[in-house]
């Protein structure tokens, strides 16, 4: 009996610590979209592309049919995705400006950077 009554006070710990609802299911806001505009650039992972916007690397592999390296690429994408790159905020559903802003040209890199 003291057993039973000592299991039934620890679940009562237990619940009311929060822990037995860390499985409940929470909501959260949509992810937002974000501006990036810059030379796309190889990433350290093959096939990875990247494109570094005020000290923020994002990876822009989802765009692989519209991007190359050594251009200049100016668009939003919605941050937060999984990737197997290993560098940037992996953008997916990426949407290129129709007009490109004025730019410095772009130095096509053939090897990758490391960057953050």
């Amino acid at each position: 009996m003291k057993r039973f009554f000592a299991m039934g006070a620890a679940i009562a710990v237990l619940a009311s610590s929060g822990l037995a609802s860390a499985a409940a299911p929470t909501s959260s806001a949509p992810p937002a979209r974000v501006h990036f505009a810059g030379c796309v650039k190889p990433g350290v992972e093959a096939g990875c592309l990247i494109v570094e916007t005020g000290g923020k690397t994002y990876n822009v592999s989802n765009a692989k049919k519209l991007l190359s390296i050594g251009q200049f690429a100016a668009g939003t994408g919605v941050g937060g995705g999984m990737s197997t790159c290993m560098q940037g905020d992996a953008l997916s559903d990426i949407v290129l400006d129709t007009s490109q802003p004025a730019h410095d040209a772009c130095v096509k890199e053939t090897h990758p950077t490391a960057s953050h």
